[in-house]
């Protein structure tokens, strides 16, 4: 069976390596966005890749957009993403969350009655967390003509090898537990290729879109780069604009999986978690915060800055009374946010 790519520092430097990223292109954050001091960014993302071309744009042409595949109910990694394009709205960003129902139906061969049943499931949650649908935008993928126009119009600029190039980090190890498809398939691409789709048709009336993804998904974002630039003057698509990207760190999962996962039963606490399991997986996990994922988790819901969560984090080595008493409101917390999930 293939080995599971663990989310740790090394990881994150061997993407670097691999894809020849350099310091200038996957970088910390020495800025402010949405009001945010750069400490408490870089908590709650890893790094940025050209943040600085997209702060350059002016605030009513620029906008951050994040999308979730509808395989299942979310997971609280998927909840703090939702959360995460909240805070930056209400910072002063304009925001966008795709609903993936056509990704799941393609590349998880989901029933499209199921994922188009979550995908609304998946809206009204986004709007009980406090989601604003006047000031930004949450929509599914089916019916939208301007991403499928433009996944068509990208066809001739695409090469099977830009699919090859583009699998998960951990595909293997989803596709040896049967979750996914073996290769690329032409579904499969398909779901890429509406993803892309779905960036680069935001630069028709933006000059500038930023990602916001897990860093495990880097290669979405390179895949769109590449065949954006490849576009010329025979197709209607605007390419000057600019394609950056957020990266969040990646949530260890429980059980020895790689991350939370909608698809692994026991790899995560989700919408359907029981309050009691919920205290239970949080305050059982290790006084280590890389491999705790109750102190990840803490980084990603924003819930604490930056200061707060280096506080946390020398708590959580020592396993002292503040830890327990902060796992404990932490849990409430999660609690609370499962109970706005529509039953």
């Amino acid at each position: 069976m293939t080995n599971a790519v663990l989310f740790s520092e090394s990881y994150y430097q061997q993407v670097l390596a691999e894809f020849d990223y350099t310091p200038f292109d996957l970088k910390r954050f020495d800025f402010s966005v949405a009001r945010l001091d750069a400490d408490t960014l870089n908590a709650r993302y890893l790094c940025h890749h050209h943040g600085e071309q997209y702060l350059s744009a002016a605030p009513e042409r620029r906008i951050v957009t994040t999308g979730f595949g509808m395989s299942g109910t979310p997971h609280l990694a998927t909840v703090s993403h939702i959360l995460k394009m909240i805070e930056l709205q209400r910072g002063g960003e304009r925001c966008q969350i795709v609903l993936g129902d056509l990704d799941a139906y393609n590349g998880k061969a989901k029933p499209y009655t199921e994922v188009r049943e979550l995908a609304e499931r998946f809206r009204e949650y986004s709007l009980r967390l406090g989601f604003d649908v006047v000031a930004g935008i949450v929509r599914s993928q089916e019916s939208y003509l301007p991403a499928l126009e433009a996944m068509y119009l990208l066809g001739r600029y695409v090469e099977q090898a830009d699919f090859d190039a583009a699998e998960e980090d951990n595909h293997g190890y989803y596709a040896d537990l049967g979750l996914v498809d073996a290769t690329m398939t032409f579904r499969r691409a398909l779901s890429l290729s509406l993803m892309a789709a779905d960036f680069l048709a935001l630069g028709h009336d933006h000059d500038a879109v930023l990602v916001m993804l897990g860093v495990d998904e880097h290669r979405y974002v390179r895949f769109a780069q590449q065949v954006r630039e490849r576009l010329d003057e025979h197709v209607p698509l605007r390419g000057g604009f600019a394609l950056t990207a957020a990266y969040t760190r990646m949530v260890r999962g429980f059980g020895g999986h790689p991350k939370f996962s909608k698809s692994i039963p026991g790899s995560a606490l989700d919408v359907t978690t029981a309050p009691r399991e919920v205290r239970r997986l949080l305050s059982g996990e290790p006084n280590i915060p890389e491999k705790s994922a109750t102190y990840q988790l803490m980084c990603q819901l924003p819930r604490y800055d930056g200061a707060t969560l280096l506080d946390l984090h020398a708590h959580c080595q020592r396993a002292d009374p503040p830890w327990q008493r902060a796992v404990s409101e932490f849990a409430d917390h999660v609690i609370d946010l499962i109970s706005l999930w529509p039953r």
